[in-house]
């Protein structure tokens, strides 16, 4: 830390982005000093990268292979501790920032007593949750979404990265709680406001449905349950609020969505490759 401003780069994760990606990343690039744009597409495309040149303080990372959320942030996050930043703002690429978002984040670092936040989150905007607390700058979080947060590259360094095997889902959730497990707190700036797109969501009553994918549902499932064995014990009222929740999704697929047999089929396939200790990314056939 340089005593003064800490200097924050951003990453965000692509994969296959549409037309508008350039116009969301153009809500929030000038509010760090660089962005690592890590392109998990099977290939690039070439107007859609100069579009993202065009931006300004853009640096392009692509893969050429899908290598999922957790390793494209972990090469966000090297190429930030290397280049001398202090916090690494994570970005998904449908999210949008409103004005003055990174320096909402930076204000909140030092909210509350104890030790520093090893991430500030946003509060996010999405269909399921509209408005923000009314009079409270700061709360304390538990496992907030990737998109928007302000990462203390001081604690990655400390606590390890992102876990490569979940590939994607779940993801921040473990992370959170690692973080919170090693003595750093996770707090949200209510004031910090991004809008994120999270699945096809549609409200019934108590119930959301999210519509996401059949592989999405088997990423879901077999991380949740790695989070579980892993975290029950530190955290149990969390799991257990967790497992209430993973049943209310059971809910919602099976009366609200479609492809039911085939996501309740991942869920299924998705627990049973946590028993048997299979990770990574999913190599069957949905």
């Amino acid at each position: 830390m340089n005593g003064l401003s800490p200097r924050i780069a951003a990453v965000v994760v692509l994969y296959r982005p549409g037309e508008e990606v350039p116009g969301n990343i153009r809500t929030w690039v000038g509010q760090v000093e660089v962005v690592y744009a890590v392109d998990n597409s099977d290939s690039g495309d070439g107007s859609f990268v100069r579009c993202l040149a065009s931006l300004g303080s853009v640096i392009y990372l692509p893969q050429g292979e899908n290598v999922g959320i957790a390793t494209a942030l972990n090469i966000g996050a090297t190429r930030a501790v290397d280049d001398g930043y202090d916090c690494l703002l994570t970005m998904d690429q449908d999210s949008r920032a409103a004005d003055g978002l990174v320096a909402r984040l930076v204000a909140c670092r030092g909210a509350g007593e104890g030790s520093a936040p090893g991430i500030v989150a946003p509060f996010h905007l999405t269909r399921a949750v509209r408005r923000p607390p009314p009079d409270t700058e700061w709360s304390e979080a538990m496992t907030p979404m990737t998109s928007g947060c302000l990462l203390d590259l001081a604690a990655w360094q400390a606590v390890g990265p992102f876990r490569d095997d979940f590939f994607i889902d779940f993801v921040d959730n473990e992370y959170s709680l690692r973080l919170r497990r090693r003595g750093f707190r996770v707090v949200r700036a209510n004031r910090a406001i991004l809008t994120h797109e999270v699945g096809d969501i549609t409200r019934h009553g108590p119930l959301i449905a999210t519509n996401h994918s059949p592989l999405r549902r088997y990423y879901k499932s077999r991380n949740r349950f790695v989070v579980f064995g892993e975290y029950l014990t530190t955290f149990p009222g969390h799991c257990c609020f967790d497992l209430v929740r993973l049943t209310k999704e059971i809910g919602s697929i099976i009366l609200f969505e479609a492809e039911k047999t085939a996501k309740l089929s991942m869920i299924w396939r998705g627990w049973r490759d946590y028993r048997r200790g299979r990770m990574g990314k999913f190599s069957g056939t949905v």
